[in-house]
Formats: C-alpha cells, structure tokens, sequence
C-alpha cells in the first residue's frame, strides 16, 4: 500500500471516529435534557396538586362562614325591628332625654338609660300618647294629678339633677339605631303597687325596671 493511501485511511478514520463522538455527545445530551424535562414536568404536576388541595381547604370553612354571618344577621333584624321612625332630633331634646335618663335611671348601666330614653320615643310614635318628646316627657293630668314620669313632680329629681356621661352616651347609642326596648311603653321598679302588672302586658326586665306594653285586645 503507497503511502498516499495510508494517509487517506487514517483520515478517514479519524473522521469517523470525530463523527462518532459528536453523536455519542448528542445522545447524552439528549437524554439529559428529557430527563431534565420529566423530572420538571413531575415536580410541576406535584405542585399543582397540593395548591389544589389547599386552595380547596380553605374555600369550605370561608364559604360556611358567610352563610352563618347571613343568618345571624337576619335573625338580629328580625329580633330589633324597632317602633322608633325618626331619630332625627334637635340638641334640646337630645339634653331633654339626656335629663330623663338620669333621672329615671342613674343608677342603671348605659343600656339601662337607653331603655328609658327607648320608651319615651316608643311613646312619641304611638297613638296613645303626644306626638313630640318635651310633651311626652311632661305629660300630666291634672284630674288625677299624675305625671306620667314621677320625677317631674315638684321637687322631683328632674329639677335638681343634670345628665351625667353614661346618660349622654345612651342618647348617642339610640341616635346610631341601638333599641332592645322590644316596644315597651311604660316601666316600673320594684314595687308593692301592681298597677302594672294587672293592667300592662310585662315584656322583660333590665336591671331594677321592669318593662311593659299594652294588653293585646280581646277579641
């Protein structure tokens, strides 16, 4: 064999042989990249899986939560419905409610005046009494001399005691719509007289007053 054609025979062969290792090379690569691939594909798919699962974990109670909100706000609709159709009232009637709260019931908690102040408004938008709070508040018949609130009798604590903070915030809370009153029109505290009891439908008590409304007619 000439030399000319040992040269050519080497060459060939080292082509074959730089062309073999290009495509071992490629082979691993490729395998490389799919494995790559699937193990990001699986790792993708975990992922999804557990947001999945997490999302649908705190979608049950949330939504379980609003319905019981709902229901526990229509309940307390229902419960409140209030007599009282305007809470639009001058400063001067506010001090007059204000004053008949202290009073009535200085020694009740803030809810305790608001009930009294609830009963003076009730008795505004009722048939039975005057149509404005100073004249609600200053009933009296002269025939029986009876004041419809007992401290406005002269020398009455009326006329020597002022509103005090608790009876100002009870006017402030019936103002936002507080009314627990369920409609009363008249109390009472403790007494041996049972005027009321015989003659007044009795609703609930509240601290020292007892609370009342008119007797359902009879048919």
């Amino acid at each position: 064999m000439s030399r000319r054609h040992k040269r050519n025979l080497l060459l060939a062969l080292k082509i074959c042989a730089i062309v073999g290792a290009a495509v071992f090379m490629f082979a691993g690569v490729k395998e490389t990249f799919i494995k790559a691939q699937g193990a990001t594909e699986e790792t993708e798919t975990v992922t999804v899986v557990e947001a999945s699962e997490i999302e649908t974990v705190t979608l049950e109670p949330a939504t379980e939560e609003v319905i019981e909100v709902e229901i526990t706000t229509e309940a307390q609709t229902e419960k409140c419905e209030s007599m009282i159709q305007s809470r639009d009232w001058s400063w001067e009637e506010s001090y007059l409610l204000a004053k008949i709260a202290m009073a009535e019931a200085e020694g009740e908690d803030v809810e305790g005046k608001a009930l009294v102040i609830a009963v003076v408004l009730n008795r505004v938008w009722s048939n039975s009494f005057p149509g404005t709070i100073e004249e609600v508040i200053f009933q009296y018949n002269e025939a029986t001399d009876v004041y419809q609130f007992s401290p406005l009798r002269p020398g009455g604590r009326w006329w020597t005691t002022e509103p005090n903070e608790e009876c100002w915030d009870a006017v402030s809370m019936v103002q936002e719509g507080w009314d627990e009153s369920q409609g009363a029109l008249y109390f009472e505290s403790m007494s041996k007289s049972k005027w009321h009891q015989n003659h007044l439908q009795y609703l609930f008590q509240h601290g020292n007053h007892y609370f009342y409304t008119d007797k359902e007619p009879e048919e």
